[in-house]
């Protein structure tokens, strides 16, 4: 079995990097570390491959740029000329094993079919194959064959014949040259036609033995210019709406007729090129642009280096606030058409909502478990090892960084914590408390803090503000202002509303503070989500071979069937968002039918609200703990359940029940145990033990940056 898979395209605009992008994520959350490698890259203007580029930054890779491009398409060429490609190869082959070696998996990727190579790229590419023991997963584009003036059922054939010749040819000159073709993934289909496209190709790629590892509808997100990409090829001057020139183009028009003219035939959402002398243009397109009534542009080009005059450009401006995109290029209206027709929409890093629709698109749409089970690697099993789980939510934080409010910010171990978390990237950090006693526990502890943010709540200016709405949010038990201000001075409290106000994304205390303390102004006025019952807290226990959830082990101390079951559900969709697969134990002190009891009764009652509102999610109760998670006991006590002996979620009935239990275990089986992390709140605020440790507050504060970017 290989540990890698080389990511090819059929041509130039196949989406190669975006799908490569998105098996890194998947496979990151099925696996303990996955490598991208790119053998041959093209500069960049910054000299390095915008794919590559792309991929570490918003995947958050640990690789150098350099270790994952080694070498570039200049440099192949040169080589061929010289006679010396074979040495180049094994430049690339020393390149990839110092990334494999470290690696559970590597997705690589092809090169791009562009420049005076792209002839010879394919037999590249099945060399590279090959060499790298690596099987070709090709990607193959649809939207070429996509005619909008036929009907439907023709351009499911058009789609569907032009694939199967393609993928029949290339697989054909593949086993010529005995390269591997693991599977096909066909982009960017047209979505009037998607299922059908689907059901076909996965039938005729069968008869002629090609696996078809998923099928990407097209997507406007995607397939849309946005106005900084047209910037940004044309080199145009901004004039303004620079905070705005991420607004997706719907169409590009000329706008030549008169403004009545123009607004008649121009879809919302347009761009509009304009020369820069027809002011009457650019003053009613301004007008339509702050207009609810009318389709407004979403920014105008001016073309032929003019400019409006100078009152007419202000009025211009002022019209819209400064906030519609304008851009001024040198180049005619008709040659500006051209090459914005020849601009092509790209992904980067800093465009997190296309990185999440690549995310969400390649993990509904493409087989992975047939590319774990059937050719790279072994499949994920639901035990999930303590290492992986812990790296895991630490690259999920590092990936997209969050502020984190730590109120106890003298604290040695909270300092402690603070400079791993700052210095691996995983966090950005507010320490609060008395701005020179910090200096000070820094300073004695030979500490490097100097990129946290430190706040006095006391003498802070946001302490009156905080106040005002503290009054407002809990209107309802009329607080004095006084109590208000006093309340804001408070490091928890005030540390809580940064939360609520959008000043920080999440919060960990309870080092030195009381769970009571620490919960207590989450619970007043950040509150829990709609649809929650009850706020409720799991502990993720990390034994030695596997990682397990316990749930309620800290807020609750009684929970009715209702809340248990709420609690059952939250917990079940908290393991499932860190890499726990679900199998949920409704604990008692009987199994099945075997006891009776007002407890037993209320677990009984819960398991079924469960299975109601979740259909598909397995859950057992009530079940005892060692049937839950002994097979052996398993097959005596319940031999036919699904979740008996390999249960992964553990919900205690009571909260007596439920500490007592996460703290034998922790101290009897050497276990890390993370928590407890809060579930059900609007934003997330989590409460350490107060004999926590260093690693235990890093790895809360990670936990608490990912359940800030699901929020």
């Amino acid at each position: 079995m290989s540990k890698s898979v080389l990511v090819t395209a059929t041509q130039r605009g196949s989406g190669k990097s975006m799908v490569a992008l998105g098996l890194v994520n998947v496979l990151e959350a099925n696996l303990g570390k996955v490598g991208f490698f790119k053998p041959i890259g093209q500069k960049g203007v910054d000299g390095m491959d915008p794919d590559v580029r792309l991929i570490k930054e918003s995947l958050g890779l640990e690789f150098s740029l350099d270790e994952m491009v080694p070498v570039t398409m200049d440099d192949v060429s040169e080589a061929l000329a010289n006679g010396t490609y074979d040495q180049l190869l094994d430049k690339m082959l020393e390149a990839f094993e110092h990334i494999s070696d470290q690696c559970d998996f590597v997705v690589c990727e092809g090169t791009d079919y562009f420049g005076t190579m792209a002839a010879l790229e394919f037999n590249i590419n099945a060399d590279l194959s090959k060499n790298l023991a690596s099987p070709i997963l090709l990607v193959a584009n649809a939207s070429g064959h996509d005619a909008n003036s036929v009907r439907d059922e023709d351009r499911c054939e058009m789609i569907c014949e032009a694939m199967i010749e393609n993928v029949s040819l290339i697989k054909e000159s593949l086993d010529e040259q005995h390269s591997e073709l693991f599977g096909v993934i066909v982009n960017r289909v047209a979505p009037r036609v998607f299922d059908e496209v689907q059901a076909v190709l996965a039938e005729q790629f069968r008869a002629i033995g090609v696996k078809l590892l998923g099928t990407i509808p097209r997507n406007d997100i995607l397939a849309k210019l946005r106005i900084e990409e047209v910037a940004a090829a044309l080199g145009a001057e901004v004039l303004s709406g620079r905070e705005r020139l991420n607004a997706l183009v719907q169409d590009v028009k000329v706008a030549a007729m008169s403004l009545e003219n123009v607004l008649a035939r121009v879809p919302r959402g347009a761009l509009l090129l304009v020369p820069g002398d027809r002011e009457d243009l650019l003053i009613g397109l301004a007008a339509a642009y702050m207009s609810p009534t009318v389709p407004s542009p979403a920014g105008v080009v001016m073309t032929g280096g003019v400019l409006p005059r100078d009152n007419i450009k202000k009025l211009f401006l002022d019209m819209t606030e400064s906030m519609m995109p304008v851009l001024r290029v040198d180049t005619d209206t008709y040659e500006t058409a051209i090459r914005i027709s020849q601009v092509e929409p790209t992904l980067a890093a800093h465009q997190r909502m296309r990185i999440e629709m690549v995310k969400s698109l390649v993990e509904r749409h493409v087989d992975v478990e047939e590319l774990l089970a059937s050719s790279v690697v072994e499949p994920r099993t639901q035990k999930l090892t303590p290492k992986q789980f812990i790296h895991r939510i630490v690259e999920m934080a590092r990936k997209d960084r969050r502020r984190i409010v730590l109120p106890e910010g003298e604290e040695p171990r909270i300092l402690k914590a603070a400079e791993v978390l700052v210095s691996r990237g995983i966090a950005d950090l507010t320490l609060l408390g008395d701005v020179q006693a910090i200096d000070r526990a820094i300073t004695r502890l030979d500490l490097k803090l100097d990129a946290v943010q430190k706040l006095d709540p006391a003498k802070s200016e946001h302490r009156e503000p905080f106040a005002k709405r503290y009054m407002e949010l809990r209107a309802k038990k009329h607080p004095t202002w006084e109590l208000a201000l006093d309340i804001m001075a408070d490091p928890t409290y005030f540390g809580t509303m940064m939360v609520h106000e959008g000043f920080a994304d999440g919060m960990v205390s309870g080092s030195i503070t009381t769970t009571a303390a620490t919960l207590r102004p989450a619970l007043e006025f950040i509150k829990t989500r709609e649809g929650i019952l009850i706020a409720s807290s799991v502990f993720f226990m990390c034994l030695p071979e596997q990682v397990l959830v316990y749930g309620d082990c800290a807020v609750n101390p009684n929970p009715t069937a209702e809340q248990l079951a709420s609690i059952a559900l939250a917990s079940a969709e908290t393991a499932r968002a860190f890499g726990v697969t679900p199998s949920v134990a409704m604990l008692s002190y009987s199994t099945g039918t075997s006891g009776s009891g007002s407890g037993v009764e209320k677990v009984r009652k819960a398991t079924e609200l469960v299975r109601k509102a979740s259909p598909t999610l397995p859950v057992e109760g009530p079940i005892q703990y060692d049937a839950a998670i002994d097979p052996s006991v398993a097959k005596t006590k319940l031999p036919h359940s699904k979740v008996a002996g390999s249960a992964t979620v553990f919900i205690f009935p009571d909260l007596n029940s439920g500490n007592n239990t996460y703290k034998a275990v922790q101290r009897a089986a050497n276990a890390i145990a993370i928590g407890p992390v809060m579930q059900g709140l609007r934003k997330p605020v989590n409460d350490l033990s107060r004999g926590c440790t260093v690693p235990d507050i890093i790895n809360t504060v990670a936990i608490t940056c990912v359940q800030a970017q699901r929020r």
